[in-house]
């Protein structure tokens, strides 16, 4: 694939090479904090692309909260619109 040139690319990016991962992962990584915004440009405009899964955990203060994990459910669509992008 060529260079990413802007967010949304950067955000199918994601999605078509790392299997499964969080927004935390995202963020250390690249210090992407729009992510979900782009996503869900993308998602409006195109159609659901992800699988979203909540996972619990509890916080320091012993209270149960959660993350959400994402997964590409269609990579074909992501690579077709990683060019449109």
């Amino acid at each position: 694939m060529s260079e990413i040139k802007n967010q949304h690319q950067q955000v199918l990016w994601y999605l078509i090479n790392w299997k499964s991962f969080s927004l935390k992962e995202v963020i250390e990584d690249s210090m992407f904090h729009k992510f979900q915004t782009r996503l869900g440009e993308i998602e409006m405009e195109h159609g659901l692309i992800t699988e979203k899964s909540k996972r619990v955990f509890t916080n320091r203060f012993g209270r149960k909260s959660y993350y959400t994990m994402y997964e590409c459910s269609n990579i074909e669509k992501s690579i077709k619109l990683m060019s449109e992008y």
